[in-house]
């Protein structure tokens, strides 16, 4: 037993399972995506539920589906996305995805000095649009993207794994004043908390003054014309769902896309052969007289292979989301404690060197066959969870990003930026650290 401190105390056993106990909550981390298959997806009934996070409260996202535990509630939630983001539905939304990322070409050569600004303007609108049947590509006042910005800028930073697990064990914490030194996070919070009740209502109001027979699909529309259908009157309860629900996808689906974006172009700055490589089986494929679509996909695999090394090389939740146990478990004589913390240690699963040699390395080819095909491996279950819990929303973040990706790829060249005499600048990767990459 190693004491950290007076309050903290780790017992690890290094391996394919982890235990550990800080601050009186044990945690379990799992290395191995065999383990979290047995465990996420076998036993799911005992591992869908979220542990309680007193700062998603604080910050006034406890509404959000992914921390949502397991329940009616959820399973509410969870309709109203696979009636909309299923396999089978996501086609609906691939004209508009392609029209913005053509937009995004746009935007990359007027300024391409604000690169991070056009990727989130992209990421937001789709799923604005899929979500709500808002169209950002219209002159309105009130810009539902500089929403979504705000409310990222401001929440993410404030739900600090740290003040979770701090206050979860010193609940006497929450009387002290903000002004109480060590306690300024809890200005920030409030700020959050502002800022989510406007996210989450403003979209939703325009979502509602759109509704008619013929308005496009979309999340809320979705749910509202089934009940009109039905003949049913929806109740108070299932509009606050249906509300709740939309924000957790307008949220998540926004920053996460946009993450894998940004790691995409930094990985082209990096790796010049990489990008030459995929540029010239587009040429090949599609030619220069017209920009990728998805129908190029299946003759294009050099693009899936960057897409599958790209959420490889840096998962965007590195410990995924945490899941709890609802019973007390035995596994391979090892036993997990009801309520324990666990979480899926995707780093760790993602550089397996035993699943991917040279890890460290960018090196899409790994997902290519000799023959050119892809390799069935399609990081699935690694990047977008396990289980119940696995993102519901994936096959629309796929199309979101490969849609990008190939038509950046068919006009741009991603290269180091130059110094006043022409020299190549170096460029030194950096990640941001915490919940999310």
């Amino acid at each position: 037993m190693l004491s950290c401190a007076p309050f903290i105390q780790l017992n690890i056993r290094t391996g394919d399972l982890v235990y550990s106990r800080l601050l009186g909550k044990d945690i379990i981390i799992i290395n191995s995506e065999k383990i979290a298959k047995d465990l996420l997806e076998i036993r799911s009934k005992n591992y869908s539920d979220r542990p309680y996070l007193i700062t998603n409260e604080l910050c006034g996202i406890e509404f959000n589906s992914s921390f949502m535990p397991y329940g009616d509630r959820w399973r509410l939630h969870r309709r109203f996305f696979h009636q909309t983001f299923r396999f089978d539905a996501v086609p609906r939304f691939i004209p508009y995805q392609q029209s913005r990322a053509s937009h995004l070409l746009q935007r990359l050569h007027e300024t391409p000095e604000k690169l991070s600004d056009h990727i989130f303007e992209y990421t937001a609108s789709v799923i604005l649009n899929s979500t709500y049947n808002y169209d950002s590509a219209s002159s309105r006042k009130d810009n539902l993207i500089d929403i979504a910005a705000n409310v990222l800028n401001v929440i993410v930073p404030a739900l600090r794994p740290d003040v979770a697990v701090i206050l979860g064990a010193f609940p006497w914490l929450h009387s002290l004043p903000s002004w109480f030194p060590g306690m300024s996070f809890k200005r920030e919070m409030e700020v959050a908390c502002a800022y989510s009740k406007q996210y989450l209502e403003r979209p939703f109001e325009y979502a509602l003054q759109q509704v008619s027979g013929n308005a496009a699909p979309s999340m809320v529309h979705d749910a509202l014309r089934r009940m009109e259908e039905k003949r049913i009157s929806p109740e108070e309860s299932w509009i606050q769902a249906l509300k709740e629900a939309s924000g957790t996808a307008f949220l998540a689906a926004s920053e996460t896309s946009n993450s894998v974006l940004m790691t995409f172009f930094l990985m082209m700055v990096l790796n010049p052969a990489v990008q030459e490589k995929a540029q010239a089986q587009i040429d090949a494929v599609v030619g220069r007289d017209r920009l990728p679509t998805m129908d190029d996909r299946p003759l294009l695999p050099l693009i899936d292979a960057i897409f599958r090394e790209t959420l490889r090389y840096s998962p965007i939740l590195p410990l995924s989301a945490p899941h709890a146990a609802v019973d007390d478990d035995m596994y391979s004589g090892y036993h997990i404690p009801k309520g324990a913390i666990i979480l899926a240690n995707l780093w760790s699963m993602a550089h397996d060197e035993s699943r991917y040699p040279n890890p460290d390395a960018f090196i899409p080819e790994r997902f290519v066959n000799d023959d050119g095909t892809l390799k069935p491996d399609d990081m699935e279950h690694i990047m977008f969870g396990f289980g119940r819990r696995i993102c519901v929303g994936r096959h629309f973040a796929v199309t979101t990003v490969w849609v990008a990706i190939a038509k950046v790829l068919a006009v741009y060249k991603i290269l180091r930026p130059l110094d006043e005499n022409g020299v190549e600048i170096p460029v030194e990767p950096k990640f941001s650290s915490g919940i999310a990459v």
